[in-house]
């Protein structure tokens, strides 16, 4: 698989096969992760034609509410409008292309201003005001209506795709949210009135390794044991389970250890077990054992070779167990941040093209099976 005009480095004069099956595979070449001819086909064939999460419906409380993302270099929001309606937009006025609303999550009471020259916009996206247009002639405000981005309510989270004719994520994988609700008893008391989102504690940390340096490490629990010894001290790696599921996968485990390294987990604690899912390309729903907290979370391309992992956190009871935020943003975050980074600087080497892909045929826990899932779909969407 050798992607046609990229500048390959003196290793990479044939490639191993990503096969069929995950215990004869090699990972994908190491151009893949370095080339930014890659990268830009990335954008186009992934990012713009994929689901990507946004926020749970629970930040949309009033009318105005908002959040703003961007997706590689399309910057879009999605905002409640006055009519109780989501509606997500590009993030650009219509005028001179000046972004609207600032990064992040607010409010707009009134309506979206341009900063610019103070094009105003309802919150439906239609223009409101133009200061001086009327000197021009024919002009009309329906003409500069703000861009509409395909967006959908799934899991009680906001999702958009930037192509218009995108399959709902409710028939692409129905079986993600059956299996959800099915494993998170607490699931739907994730309401408003009972729970406060908030930023988790990957906050807006930049890492120096590409999305799919961070996707490759977060779906296989190969390196957990030896990577991650609190971690591993907390779930009983031997009853560790990861399943696949078309375009998802779910890491799985049941047993954990009350008394451990990373942080104690109260005996009456009401949910005992991990759960992490991945959706493709770049979704995660993470579970830790503890209190009935759930975090949503995205791992996208900052540039070729950087990126983010953030999202938000969502508790029943409205507390967030600190002792558990400060585990996983400050040691378990850093060990994997630490691992992702020297990885990226890896692929570079003129001494690494690619790897075997290490899974057994029972595909525990312990393999890389979901690794293989992953090159697979980006080999495949890659060639399309």
């Amino acid at each position: 698989m050798i992607w046609e005009g990229s500048k390959l480095k003196p290793a990479q004069k044939y490639t191993k096969p990503v096969s069929d099956l995950p215990e004869e595979s090699f990972t994908l070449p190491s151009y893949m992760y370095t080339d930014p001819q890659v990268f830009e086909a990335e954008k186009e064939k992934i990012f713009y034609k994929t689901w990507q999460y946004i926020g749970h419906t629970s930040f949309f409380e009033k009318p105005g509410d908002y959040i703003s993302e961007i997706i590689c270099d399309q910057n879009i929001f999605v905002i409640l409008s006055e009519d109780k309606k989501l509606r997500a937009f590009y993030n650009v006025c219509q005028h001179r292309a000046h972004e609207l609303l600032p990064a992040g999550v607010g409010n707009v009471e009134r309506g979206i201003v341009c900063p610019y020259h103070a094009w105003t916009y309802e919150k439906s996206g239609n223009l409101k005001g133009a200061p001086r247009a009327d000197k021009r002639s024919n002009f009309s405000k329906k003409d500069y209506k703000l861009k509409s981005v395909r967006m959908e309510v799934f899991l009680d989270a906001v999702f958009v795709n930037l192509d218009p004719n995108a399959t709902p994520l409710s028939e692409l994988v129905p079986d993600l949210e059956i299996d959800v609700r099915k494993r998170v008893s607490f699931f739907d008391q994730l309401g408003v009135s009972k729970s406060r989102s908030d930023y988790n504690g990957l906050g807006g940390t930049i890492i120096n390794a590409g999305w799919k340096v961070v996707v490759d490490n977060y779906v296989e629990c190969y390196h957990c044991e030896h990577a991650h010894p609190d971690f591993s001290d907390m779930l009983c790696m031997d009853s560790y389970k990861h399943d696949i599921f078309g375009l998802w996968a779910r890491q799985l485990c049941e047993e954990v250890r009350e008394n451990n390294s990373a942080y104690k987990i109260e005996k009456d604690a009401p949910f005992k077990k991990s759960i992490f899912w991945f959706l493709w390309p770049n979704t995660t729903i993470n579970i830790l054992p503890g209190s009935e907290i759930i975090n949503f979370s995205s791992i996208r391309p900052y540039s070729l070779e950087k990126s983010t992992f953030n999202g938000h956190s969502l508790s029943v009871s409205g507390k967030f167990n600190e002792e558990r935020r400060l585990y996983t943003s400050n040691v378990l975050f850093k060990e994997d941040i630490s691992l992702c980074e020297s990885v990226q600087r890896g692929l570079k080497s003129f001494g690494y093209d690619q790897g075997p892909i290490i899974a057994d045929s029972n595909l525990s826990g312990r393999g890389e099976h979901v690794l293989h899932l992953f090159h697979r779909l980006i080999q495949q969407t890659m060639k399309n």
